[in-house]
């Protein structure tokens, strides 16, 4: 059986949407004045760089008027669509962009007032040569602190609209007993068939997939404190790194943010899937190492490190003074063997910063890493912007047109290293949206845009946050009848190896 199944869509929502958009639109009769502002349309798709196989950006005309036509036109074709919610023919909108693939197109809003005079907004959109990976998962949750029965992973098609279910954390309620199922992390993009994701409480533990084959792994030991948390699997090894966390949630009464995340301690582990044995990377007591991330070529292990405050008078009341930086501990992925020290790569502390979730480009060029102003559970902090640091030079600078006022933060590149899509709060402040940028050949980013949706309004009535967005080249495959029966049965132990084992 397999573990996907179809989401149900807004079929009366898209049933009302069909009354306002159709290919049949024709362009307006006579004079059109034209604006020299842009269209105010939602979601924001003005002035984009877009990937040449991206899904129709359908959008709503936020402007007054009686009649909406809108147009797209490039390399001598064009597509038109009435009314004020636009829904673009998919087949249309496929043959527009692969025609001009690396050239520019011309996105056009016409509005008639009431007085039937017409007005013409135009924006431009740029289509990329390099394609976007066809998929991403993520988490779709609740924003709530107590109750997560009602979450699940799903994956998304980002060349169509097509949305399924990975699994479904009601799977694993049993007889009053609750699961939370969490950070569904594949590797090399899902390229080799190879994923994980956790499951905590009951019957908890890491459950490992790599093409159909499933099991379920209990990462604790006698000589260490808790599970795996945060997952980097090695490119090519089957190594997988994981922080081990401490975590306790904080709620204040008196500060604008309400919620803060710590780790009152974490440390870096290293699972062997081969020999089921794990063992300590960094475990300093006098430091925080958290959220692991390897290299493309399987070289150099990057986490986030920050000293641990002298917290006598409690935690949570110096979580501000807490600052990670980027550190890099080599690898010899023959030996198996790590070098003794670390280097610094991204000193944020000296910049009063703290950097978090380090991604490496798949080219290895690049670092893209969350930087906030304290600690290291940035979906929270509104201070959150994504930087980018170039590995050759040590450079690092904040994404100049993909950030926003609000929180900017866990990013995943595309295999092609042209594209990372991201979790945003930037709509309202509360809830998270998968957002998505180009990055040129020289490291340059563009202004971010939602993920499209066939409905337009998808995202203004979902009161669900999308989480740890993680690009795939091709759809999960493994068997959720499998995956239970694993969750089910006896978790595979594993022993801890330390010093001359």
């Amino acid at each position: 059986m397999r573990a996907i199944f179809k989401v149900f869509r807004f079929s009366m929502a898209m049933s009302a949407l069909s009354l306002f958009s159709c290919s049949g639109a024709s362009m307006p009769e006579g004079k059109v004045e034209e604006s020299v502002v842009s269209p105010k349309i939602n979601p924001d798709y003005t002035d984009l760089v877009i990937p040449p196989n991206i899904a129709p950006l359908n959008f709503c005309i936020e402007m007054p008027g009686e009649e909406f036509i809108a147009r797209i036109s490039g390399n001598g074709a064009e597509i038109l669509a009435g009314g004020n919610t636009v829904v673009w023919d998919e087949k249309e909108w496929r043959e527009l962009l692969g025609n001009n693939r690396g050239k520019e197109l011309c996105l056009e809003i016409f509005v008639r007032d009431n007085a039937g005079d017409w007005t013409g907004y135009k924006t431009g959109l740029k289509v990329a040569h390099e394609e976007i990976d066809p998929y991403f998962s993520y988490r779709l949750i609740e924003p709530s602190f107590v109750q997560y029965n009602q979450l699940s992973l799903n994956q998304r098609n980002l060349t169509n609209f097509e949305t399924e279910i990975i699994f479904n954390n009601a799977l694993t309620a049993d007889e009053g007993r609750m699961s939370c199922i969490n950070c569904h992390v594949p590797r090399n993009q899902y390229s080799d068939g190879k994923t994980q994701f956790h499951v905590r409480q009951a019957n908890g533990g890491t459950l490992i997939m790599d093409g159909d084959r499933v099991k379920r792994v209990d990462l604790r030991t006698d000589s260490t404190k808790v599970a795996g948390v945060y997952q980097a699997w090695h490119p090519t090894l089957d190594l997988i790194a994981y922080s081990t966390n401490g975590t306790k949630q904080y709620f204040f009464t008196r500060d604008r943010q309400k919620v803060e995340v710590l780790d009152e301690w974490s440390d870096i582990l290293l699972y062997d899937e081969k020999e089921e044995t794990v063992e300590y990377v960094a475990n300093d007591s006098t430091l925080l190492e958290t959220f692991p991330a390897w290299s493309p070529d399987g070289k150099t292990l990057y986490y986030s490190v920050a000293r641990h405050p002298d917290a006598t008078d409690g935690l949570a009341d110096r979580h501000r003074e807490i600052k990670y930086d980027i550190v890099a501990l080599g690898f010899d992925p023959v030996a198996r063997k790590f070098s003794e020290k670390t280097d610094t790569v991204m000193k944020a502390s000296e910049m009063g910063k703290s950097a978090s979730l380090a991604r490496i480009s798949p080219d290895g060029r690049r670092m893209m890493t969350c930087v906030g102003d304290f600690g290291t559970f940035h979906i929270w902090h509104k201070s959150s912007d994504l930087w980018l640091t170039d590995l050759a030079t040590g450079e690092s600078r904040r994404l100049a047109n993909a950030n926003s006022e609000e929180a900017d933060s866990y990013h995943s590149w595309s295999s092609n290293s042209r594209w990372v899509i991201f979790s945003s709060r930037r709509d309202d402040g509360s809830y998270t949206r998968p957002y998505i940028a180009y990055i040129d050949e020289d490291g340059n980013d563009s202004k971010a845009f939602v993920v499209p949706q066939e409905n337009p309004e998808y995202y203004a009535r979902l009161m669900k946050s999308f989480n740890v967005p993680e690009f795939m080249v091709s759809p999960v495959k493994f068997s959720r009848g499998d995956v239970l029966k694993a969750i089910e049965g006896e978790a595979v132990g594993v022993k801890f190896r330390g010093a001359g084992q």
